[in-house]
């Protein structure tokens, strides 16, 4: 196999608090016929409102893959669900994140732990993305 092909493998795992989709490989302009499909086929098959995007094992994100994520998103976040990043130590996608703005939209976690915490502490229903964003925030500073 020629190493210079890159490679999207993408996986969904279904707990009872959120469903995670897991990106794994690159999310690249080489990529984006793949990608399209496999993350339209994911978020066709998530029924919970909370959706983990978890990046922790993507190798690299070009401005074609984070387009596309944005893209998906925020059809995502307009069927009112809650969308939030794992990113653990991969650090070069957060900063790519960071840099792209996607914090101002999505809550971007160290580990699902923290998620699941923040979940756990909530006493009410969290409507939309805008309403679980200043909550996040609100949450961030107390913690």
């Amino acid at each position: 196999m020629d190493s210079r092909i890159s490679t999207l493998e993408l996986k969904i795992t279904s707990l009872e608090q959120y469903e995670k989709i897991l990106l794994k490989g690159k999310l690249v302009y080489s990529t984006q016929q793949l990608a399209r499909q496999k993350i339209q086929m994911a978020l066709a098959e998530i029924k919970g409102d909370i959706v983990i995007i978890d990046v922790h094992e993507l190798l690299f994100i070009d401005s074609t893959g984070l387009a596309l994520l944005i893209h998906f998103l925020k059809k995502e976040v307009a069927k009112k669900k809650k969308v939030v990043f794992v990113v653990s130590s991969n650090k070069t996608v957060e900063k790519l994140l960071m840099i792209a703005k996607f914090h101002k939209l999505f809550p971007i976690v160290e580990n699902e732990q923290d998620i699941i915490q923040f979940f756990a502490s909530q006493n009410r229903a969290i409507a939309d993305q805008e309403m679980f964003m200043q909550i996040w925030a609100n949450y961030r500073k107390r913690n």
